[in-house]
């Protein structure tokens, strides 16, 4: 019993609904890079980045255990189901993992590795507090992930030509990964207000946070489109098609902020955010399809998709806003499932 409980901490400390969009990134970064494609080094852009994430998660948490105590008792470290020692381990592990796999690929991926532990620490140490510069780091993140998986494969000598695609997809990446970060600031505003955190919700207000959330949108969108203007044509119109759903997906998540934005309640961002940890996985697929093809994208994307909603739908609710108190318990399903997301 003891066992299963502590290896239910460590799965909700993964999130398991986040831990397929990073790693598809990078494999995304290795794909649009001409060139051989060894399965080895795909592998490596894909797990590398994915080990960094579960590290960045266990020491996320262990830096937010003291603002989770008083927000988020529930969670693994403030209901001691997890220790803080043991949440420290572990993402040195993971970071450990990362480093291996970051020098065996050169000193591309080496630098790339230490940009992102650094980024990691700095997020959660220092920068989650301090309003917009938190989400620019933290969406930084993504882009690094992306630049790990093309230096993971290595660029051509001539790099001319896969450059400007990697510099607009780093935007979009960046901007993605920076609007899905404020999205979930504004899930959060009593909780960061009451820790003392000055995120951009809480120091400027939801009104000029959902704007700054749609601005980003449009530049993810944007800087996509020109990656893929940008791009070889042969893969252009499963990329579009693909962008297409990605756009709808969107809108579905950030159009119920906008009719909110005077007064944000939780379980609206909550569930925006929800649509949106799906829908970026949809979009990292478009760049693996970009450069590997629509079927390798499909036989990849297809499973993660559903993965993610599947763990969303069993895991989400509770590890963001605890166990529902009993006279709610029928109520908590519906209400907290995708399928009822505006």
């Amino acid at each position: 019993m003891r066992a299963a409980r502590a290896l239910r901490a460590h799965v909700e400390t993964w999130r398991p609904y986040t831990l397929w969009y990073v790693g598809l990134v990078g494999l995304g970064g290795a794909a649009v890079v001409d060139g051989a494609h060894h399965p080895w080094r795909l592998l490596s852009a894909w797990a590398a980045p994915t080990a960094g994430w579960l590290g960045g998660h266990y020491l996320g948490d262990w830096f937010d255990r003291e603002l989770d105590a008083g927000s988020k008792p529930h969670r693994p470290i403030p209901s001691s189901r997890l220790g803080a020692r043991t949440a420290l381990g572990c993402g040195f592990a993971c970071f450990a993992v990362l480093a291996v796999l970051a020098v065996a690929g050169g000193w591309g991926t080496t630098t790339a590795a230490l940009l992102a532990g650094c980024g990691i620490v700095a997020y959660s140490r220092w920068f989650k507090a301090r309003g917009f510069a938190g989400n620019l780091v933290r969406g930084g993140l993504g882009a690094v992930a992306l630049l790990y998986g093309a230096l993971a494969v290595g660029l051509p000598a001539d790099p001319s030509p896969v450059l400007p695609v990697l510099l607009a997809l780093t935007v979009a990446f960046w901007a993605h990964d920076a609007m899905s970060n404020l999205v979930g600031a504004l899930r959060d505003i009593d909780g960061d207000r009451a820790g003392g955190y000055r995120t951009l919700p809480v120091g400027r207000g939801v009104p000029f946070a959902v704007r700054t959330v749609l601005a980003l949108y449009a530049g993810t969108l944007g800087a996509a489109l020109t990656a893929g203007l940008l791009a070889d044509r042969s893969g252009w119109a499963g990329y579009l098609a693909t962008l297409l759903v990605v756009g709808v997906m969107g809108l579905a998540a950030l159009r119920p902020l906008l009719a909110h934005h005077t007064d944000m309640p939780v379980m609206v961002a909550l569930r925006a955010h929800s649509v949106l940890v799906v829908e970026r996985v949809v979009l990292a697929s478009a760049v693996v399809g970009l450069g590997l093809g629509v079927a390798v994208q499909l036989v990849l994307a297809l499973p993660m998709v559903a993965l993610t909603w599947w763990a969303q739908r069993g895991m989400r609710a509770r590890h963001e806003l605890g166990p529902a108190p009993a006279d709610l318990a029928l109520a908590t399903p519906r209400r907290m499932s995708l399928e009822d997301a505006p």
